[in-house]
C-alpha cells in the first residue's frame, strides 16, 4: 500500500507540472525555430550517420594497412568483423529509447545531441583503433534514436507531415556539405589529417545540444497522451482488459513488440523492414568503391562529396512530396527504383572514369532515394501506425531489424571480401542490393494499408486489423 500511495504522490506532482505545460502558450514564432534548431541538430545527425562512410577507405589505411600490414579488403573483413563487438551496445537501445515514452522527447533530444557531439569528439582525438570504436559506438547508438523525427512528425499537421519531415532532413542533407568544405580546408585532402574534420561538427553537437535544452518544448502529441494517463487512477488502470493494458502502456521493448505482432500493419511492415535492410550494405561503402575500386584520388573524391548532399537532398525531399501528394505505398515503390536506377549510375561513372560531379550526385541519388523508401517503411509508416504511448517503443523494433538484418548481410560480406578482387566490389554491392528491395516492394503492395492523413492523436493500430475483418465477413 505504501509503494501505491508513494506512486499517487508522485503521479500527481507530474500531473500538475504536464498539465502546466501543456497549458503554457507558445511565442507565435516558436515553430520557426524549433524546426530551424531540430534542421541543425538533424545536420549534426546525417554528419554522424555519414562522416565515418565517407572516410572509410582512410579509416582502413590507418588502422589496418598502416597499422597492422593487412591488405585492404582483410582490414574492411576485420573492421566489419569488429563492429559486432560494439552489438551488445546496441542492444541497450531495447531500453534507452522505449524511455522517451515515459519521460518524454525533450531530455533524449538534449542527450543525444550531446552524445553525439561526445562520440564525435572521441574520433578525433582516437591515435587506435579502441579510441575510434568507442567514439564511433556512442555516435551509431544516438543516431539510430532519432528523437528529432519524432518531434517534426508530432509537431507536424496530417496533411504535412511527411512533407516538413523531407524538408528538414533535406535541408540537413545540405548541412554535409560540410565535411567536403572541411576536407578541402582542414584536411586539405591529405589522406593522414582526415581526424581534423571529426572537430567542428562536434562543438556544434554539444552548441545544439544546450540550444534545445534553452529553447525546445514537449510535444503536445506526448503530453495529451500523457496526462490522459495520468489521469486514470491506478485502481482503474487495473480494471483495464488485457487489450487496453496493452493500448495504453506507457512504453517498453515487451509491450511494443506484443503490440506489434498482435496487429497486422505491424507485422508485415517488420517483414517489409528485414527484407529492405538487406540492402542496406552499399549505403556504408561507396567511400571504398570509389577509393579503392575506382582509384579516385582524394581530390577527385572531395569534388564527389560537394555534389553527394545535392542528389541526397533532391531526392529526400521529393520522396517527401511524392508521400504527402500520392501516399507512402507510391513512395517507398519509386524511391526504391530510383536508388537501383542511381547506384547504378554510380558504379559505372565511378569505375568508368567519367566524372567526380556525377559520381558524387549518383550516390548522393542513391542514397536520398534509399533512405527515403526507408524513413517510409521504418519511419513514417511505423509512427503512423503506431498510438503515441507506444511510438517511440515500437520504433524500437525498426532500428533492431536494421542492426540484426544488417549483421547478417555483413557476416557475408565478411566472407567475400578477402576472396574477390577490390575492383568488383561495387558490382557486389550492387548485386546484394537488388533483391531485397524487391521483396519489400511486394510485402508493402500487397499487405499493407496505406497511413496517409491519419491523426496521430487518434492512432490504435487496430484500423487495419478491422478493415481486414470486414472483408473477411
Amino acid at each position: 500500500m505504501k509503494n501505491v500511495e508513494v506512486m499517487k504522490e508522485r503521479e500527481a506532482r507530474e500531473l500538475i507540472r504536464r498539465e502546466k505545460q501543456l497549458q503554457s502558450r507558445s511565442n507565435r514564432f516558436y515553430m520557426l525555430y524549433l524546426f530551424m534548431v531540430l534542421s541543425l541538430i538533424y545536420i549534426i545527425d546525417e554528419i554522424a550517420s555519414t562522416i565515418s562512410i565517407q572516410f572509410q577507405s582512410n579509416i582502413i589505411n590507418e588502422f589496418f594497412v598502416q597499422n597492422m600490414g593487412m591488405e585492404y579488403g582483410e582490414g574492411l573483413s576485420l573492421s566489419s568483423a569488429l563492429g559486432f563487438i560494439t552489438y551488445p551496445v546496441t542492444l541497450l537501445i531495447v531500453f534507452y529509447r522505449p524511455l522517451a515514452d515515459r519521460f518524454g522527447r525533450k531530455p533524449f533530444l538534449v542527450i543525444n545531441t550531446f552524445m553525439m557531439g561526445l562520440g564525435l569528439f572521441l574520433v578525433y582525438l582516437s591515435d587506435n583503433i579502441i579510441v575510434y570504436m568507442v567514439g564511433g559506438t556512442l555516435m551509431g547508438f544516438m543516431v539510430s534514436h532519432d528523437m528529432q523525427c519524432v518531434y517534426i512528425l508530432e509537431c507536424s499537421s496530417e496533411k504535412n507531415r511527411a512533407r516538413n519531415y523531407a524538408l528538414i532532413k533535406a535541408v540537413a542533407i545540405l548541412g554535409t556539405l560540410l565535411i567536403p568544405l572541411l576536407r578541402e580546408t582542414l584536411m586539405q585532402n591529405q589522406s593522414e589529417r582526415w581526424h581534423l574534420v571529426y572537430l567542428v561538427p562536434a562543438i556544434l553537437g554539444f552548441v545544439l545540444s544546450l540550444a534545445a535544452l534553452l529553447f525546445a518544448k514537449e510535444t503536445n502529441t506526448f503530453l495529451v497522451n500523457r496526462v490522459k494517463y495520468l489521469k486514470t487512477s491506478p485502481e482503474d488502470r487495473e480494471k483495464q482488459t488485457r487489450d487496453e493494458k496493452n493500448s495504453n502502456a506507457q512504453g517498453g521493448i515487451i509491450n511494443a513488440v506484443k503490440f506489434a505482432f498482435k496487429h497486422r500493419q505491424l507485422r508485415f511492415l517488420m517483414l517489409a523492414c528485414c527484407l529492405f535492410y538487406s540492402a542496406s550494405l552499399a549505403t556504408a561503402t561507396y567511400n571504398t568503391v570509389m577509393k579503392e575500386a575506382a582509384l579516385m584520388t582524394e581530390e577527385a573524391i572531395t569534388l564527389a562529396l560537394y555534389f553527394y548532399p545535392l542528389g541526397n537532398a533532391l531526392m529526400t525531399f521529393a520522396a517527401g512530396l511524392v508521400s504527402d501528394r500520392f501516399g507512402r505505398k507510391i513512395t517507398i515503390i519509386a524511391m526504391s527504383c530510383s536508388a537501383v536506377l542511381c547506384y547504378g549510375t554510380f558504379i559505372a561513372s565511378s569505375m568508368l572514369d567519367w566524372t567526380p560531379v556525377l559520381t558524387g550526385f549518383a550516390i548522393g541519388g542513391f542514397m536520398g532515394s534509399y533512405w527515403g523508401a526507408g524513413d517510409t517503411i521504418g519511419g513514417i509508416m511505423f509512427s503512423e501506425s503506431s498510438p503515441t504511448n507506444l511510438r517511440s517503443s515500437v520504433t524500437v523494433i525498426n532500428t533492431l531489424l536494421n542492426g540484426i538484418i544488417g549483421g547478417l548481410a555483413t557476416i557475408v560480406t565478411i566472407v567475400l571480401l578477402p576472396l574477390i578482387p577490390k575492383e568488383t566490389f561495387g558490382y557486389m554491392y550492387l548485386g546484394l542490393t537488388i533483391p531485397g528491395l524487391i521483396g519489400a516492394i511486394l510485402i508493402i503492395w500487397k499487405f499493407v494499408g496505406e497511413t496517409r492523413g491519419l491523426d496521430l492523436k487518434k492512432v490504435t493500430g487496430a484500423e487495419w486489423d478491422k478493415t481486414n475483418n470486414r472483408r473477411a465477413k
